[in-house]
């Protein structure tokens, strides 16, 4: 969407806005500053704290636009043909496969990333069981799955990790990022607990129907391993942060990525943080440091409510500063 970059670069620097070609530092970035694309959730989304987010981390903020591929039908309002998608909202193993083809020709993920530096991927729904390594049926206990999105952020987790666009995602984002690189999935953390004979805390999220239902909170341990999420940390543990999800990565056994944190509640572990250390910067977290920050910025909350600010803050600014050296 490049009004949003027109609005931030404003006149004088508009006809730069236009003319950079795709994806240098000389070219894309803006005054100095790189240019983040928050990746396209749906035509109503607000991400007015995240744009102000990235900006206090030195980036300019753009909301990027739905990356579909022409080997599927949509609607007139962006949304997939309901043909091609079951009645759960998962799409079919046909759609599934010319999206996990990666060829980006059959897409319009280039123009989408046209003068971006780096990419912000945010959370939300479930994912389409049929775009795992292995295609699964729905174990999700029935929550929503927004096919629509599922293309659009795998086709631009794809692309950014090929491409070696310096990327930052939570939650879904996170997720997404797993399943790109052939991670094995837990469709519902209570029913994996179960599966193990074990029970469940609801540590990872408030179930349905709690009273005042907002974020839980937990700590996460950081893996001592070689990570960025341990430089930027600087510790054995984050306490507090924020955490919404009832999915998780199961294994990373056989993908490029690395286990950087993850919390432990009865004996079973799950996965909290993901890396590909072959890329520049391809970050994943399970949990939520963007809403710690909405919370004390935009919200005006106590900061002792909350996970610690500045290391908050300093994830999006190793995005932002991976972002201004890419080349």
């Amino acid at each position: 969407m490049r009004k949003s970059l027109k609005t931030i670069c404003g006149l004088a620097v508009l006809s730069m806005c236009f003319s950079f070609g795709a994806a240098t530092t000389s070219e894309a970035m803006v005054g100095g500053k790189p240019v983040i694309g928050i990746t396209w959730k749906s035509n109503q989304q607000d991400y007015t704290a995240f744009k102000k987010i990235i900006e206090l981390a030195g980036g300019i903020p753009v909301e990027l636009g739905q990356a579909k591929n022409h080997k599927i039908t949509y609607n007139t309002d962006g949304t997939i043909s309901k043909d091609m998608l079951y009645p759960s909202g998962m799409l079919k193993e046909k759609y599934a496969n010319a999206v996990k083809d990666n060829h980006y020709k059959d897409t319009n993920v280039e123009d989408v990333m046209k003068d971006i530096d780096g990419v912000f991927f945010t959370g939300g729904e479930d994912v389409s069981p049929t775009l795992f390594k292995k295609p699964d049926i729905e174990r999700n206990k029935g929550e929503e799955i927004n096919a629509t999105r599922d293309v659009s952020d795998y086709t631009l987790m794809s692309y950014c990790i090929s491409k070696n666009v310096p990327t930052f995602a939570v939650c879904r984002g996170e997720q997404v990022m797993g399943i790109v690189s052939g991670v094995t999935f837990i469709q519902d953390i209570p029913t994996y607990y179960s599966e193990q004979g074990k029970t469940y805390n609801d540590l990872h999220r408030m179930p349905p129907g709690t009273p005042n239902r907002t974020y839980a909170r937990h700590d996460v341990h950081i893996l001592p391993v070689k990570s960025h999420l341990r430089e930027i940390v600087g510790a054995d543990e984050l306490h507090n942060v924020s955490s919404w999800h009832h999915q998780a990565i199961g294994s990373l056994k056989g993908t490029p990525l690395i286990q950087t944190a993850e919390t432990t509640y009865n004996g079973v572990s799950i996965v909290e943080g993901i890396e590909d250390p072959r890329k520049t910067f391809v970050v994943g977290l399970q949990f939520h440091p963007e809403n710690d920050l909405k919370q004390v910025i935009i919200n005006k909350k106590d900061p002792k409510d909350f996970c610690d600010q500045e290391i908050s803050m300093k994830f999006f600014k190793e995005l932002v500063k991976a972002a201004s050296q890419k080349k």
